[in-house]
């Protein structure tokens, strides 16, 4: 904080003298004010040279958001190898489980829920189940615009229209 408000008046003072000096060399004219104007130069150079680190830090800092992403991807992301892997084995039970832990640990995942929904209403044909889970993923998943991307799926799951 310290060295920003060092930076900031350094360049307030570098402002004002590349002012004060431009402003004494047009008064004098080329001949005797050159040395003014090329002091006035001077001084925007030292406060480029005073703003070059912030800049750069700021630029760098946004192009390094576009390589490496921060929050999302910070903590463990969610492994479908397990469920996926017990679906094709035709374990359905086995993945119905799998699925649930999933959805416990990452509850702003939709897909697990999903998922669980397409095997009772694809494999078992027990839509009042598929709707059980509905209705308790409803309670369990976080955030808005996770809600509503859930709502619309299982509504076209369920085949009823996403407002109901």
């Amino acid at each position: 904080m310290a060295g920003m408000t060092i930076r900031l008046v350094g360049i307030a003072v570098c402002a004002s003298a590349w002012w004060w000096l431009g402003a004494r060399g047009q008064e004098e004219g080329i001949p005797g004010g050159m040395l003014s104007i090329l002091a006035a130069h001077g001084v925007l150079v030292v406060a480029a040279i005073l703003l070059a680190k912030p800049l750069a830090g700021l630029i760098g800092d946004w192009f390094s958001g576009l390589f490496v992403p921060r929050e999302r991807f910070a903590k463990p992301q969610p492994m479908y190898s397990i469920p996926e892997g017990r679906m094709a084995a035709e374990d359905y039970p086995g993945a119905l489980e799998a699925y649930a832990e999933l959805a416990a640990q990452h509850p702003e995942e939709i897909a697990p829920h999903l998922r669980m929904m397409e095997i009772w209403l694809r494999i078992y044909r027990d839509p009042d189940s598929a709707c059980t889970i509905r209705d308790n993923a409803l309670l369990s998943i976080k955030g808005r615009a996770n809600l509503e991307k859930f709502r619309t799926a299982a509504a076209h799951l369920l085949g009823e229209s996403p407002s109901a």
